[in-house]
């Protein structure tokens, strides 16, 4: 008998639900394009060079790959969409001058559940800003999640916003080796206080700045800019980053984002955030419903430097919190 079943951690979406999403990516562009974002469709496969240069090693163990028949050269069914953006972006310097700002939608598939119950594909709506830096397009950024975020319905949901290099830098500064510093990273996603204080001890590097690394992971919620300026005054290394943090944060507040939480301990990422990082949280989803950051360093790896930014928003985890609201919330943000 023909078995019917889907591959592990695939599923077909039903009309309703595939109406949803839609709906969902469609009123997502509308404020994309309110923002001058121009949209590119870009293909499932990529050679397996172009993703490799766009992700970390750990990301890297996600890709499914294989031998593409009339060519034999290796493929990989595209684990994230913001290296082919990077890689048209730095094919096309005629079509794409900077800066340019392009958003996309579309799924991205892994070759294992990231956690039990979670599935392989993923599909994803989102926008990229290459070739600006600076704390202007940083604010950016978070004006345009926060209003994509409201146009969809979910406009109770927290954004968390931090700087990948603020904890890197205390982490440098205390002398740690690279197990060790795995180790810490993994602690800071946990909020271990006990764990961090435990490897600064046998940290062999600047002594204030061993003293402060247990603190990282309590430089969230209220409170936590004025304790990061505390670290940052005992780790120099670390004022950069938080300026860079307080500078977009201000300029968002002035273009009406001011409901925001701050996490300087957060480490997350695909390899490739270099600056600020954010992520948007809504009752009901399992998980972020949106993520990205500022990532400088991936344009010069495909041959054309400079600054960027982006983020994508979850279109399953969006869907997921919407359906969980009240019936007299969900009346409201329809059509």
């Amino acid at each position: 008998m023909l078995d019917l079943s889907l591959p592990l951690g695939l599923r077909d979406l039903t009309p309703d639900h595939s109406a949803h999403l839609a709906d969902l990516s469609a009123r997502l562009h509308e404020v994309f394009a309110g923002f001058r974002y121009r949209r590119v469709l870009l293909p499932t496969l990529e050679r397996l060079e172009v993703v490799e240069r766009g992700l970390s090693s750990a990301a890297l163990a996600q890709v499914l790959k294989f031998v593409e028949p009339g060519s034999g050269e290796v493929v990989a069914i595209r684990p994230d969409i913001t290296p082919q953006i990077v890689r048209l972006y730095a094919a096309r310097p005629d079509a794409l001058p900077d800066p340019a700002r392009l958003c996309y939608d579309g799924p991205v598939l892994r070759a294992r559940e990231a956690r039990a119950g979670r599935p392989r594909e993923v599909y994803q709506a989102g926008v990229e800003l290459l070739g600006a830096g600076g704390a202007s397009a940083d604010a950016e950024a978070l004006v345009v999640l926060r209003r994509a975020l409201d146009r969809v319905g979910l406009d109770q949901a927290v954004l968390e916003v931090g700087h990948a290099r603020f904890a890197g830098a205390v982490l440098q500064a205390a002398g740690l080796g690279p197990s060790l510093r795995a180790e810490a990273e993994e602690a800071l996603s946990r909020k271990d206080q006990a764990s961090l204080g435990r490897l600064a001890g046998k940290a062999r590097g600047d002594r204030a700045a061993r003293r402060v690394m247990p603190e990282l992971a309590t430089l969230y919620g209220e409170g936590a800019l004025s304790r990061g300026r505390r670290v940052a005054e005992v780790v120099p290394a670390a004022a950069q980053p938080l300026a860079e943090l307080e500078a977009a944060l201000r300029l968002a507040a002035r273009r009406g984002v001011r409901e925001v939480e701050v996490d300087l301990g957060e480490g997350r990422g695909l390899g490739y955030y270099t600056g600020i990082t954010f992520a948007g949280y809504a009752a009901g989803a399992g998980s972020a419903v949106a993520s990205g950051g500022r990532y400088d360093g991936l344009l010069a790896r495909f041959g054309r430097p400079g600054p960027a930014i982006g983020f994508a928003v979850d279109l399953e985890f969006a869907t997921q919190a919407l359906e969980r609201r009240s019936p007299r919330k969900a009346r409201r943000v329809r059509r």
